[in-house]
């Protein structure tokens, strides 16, 4: 793939892809949409805390990308048709241009009272 990326990619990166764990995780749960993925577990594949992962979940969870499988604690991957499509063509390019993709999702403005504000919901009360 030469050039830009579509701009139906970019939309889509600046809209819904906050980093690239969040990415991965996605393109993870994809490779096999009938499985249901705990966040310990998914958290190993991806090298983060299992707390972190359980807030990108989440996150995927509430854009539909991914439901909540109840009676096992667990995550599977089920998007809308259209998001499934978007979700398979940015599958590609970044299987063709990793640093491309990771320089898309990185380059968008921070809304840093956001950032900072989704640091505490991440967080698990004791």
């Amino acid at each position: 793939m030469s050039g830009d990326f579509p701009a139906e990619l970019k939309e889509f990166i600046a809209q819904h892809v906050e980093s690239l764990a969040q990415l991965e995780a996605l393109l993870i749960m994809r490779q096999d949409p009938r499985r249901a993925w705990a966040s310990a577990e998914l958290s190993q594949q991806l090298y983060i805390t299992s707390d972190m992962c359980e807030g990108i979940l989440a996150g995927l969870a509430r854009q539909g990308f991914i439901e909540r499988v109840e009676d096992v604690a667990a995550y599977r991957y089920h998007p809308p048709p259209h998001f499934a499509r978007l979700i398979d063509e940015l599958a590609t390019v970044y299987q063709q241009r990793r640093v491309a993709v990771i320089t898309e999702i990185y380059s968008k403005p921070v809304n840093k009272v956001q950032t900072f504000a989704d640091a505490f919901r991440l967080r698990r009360e004791d």
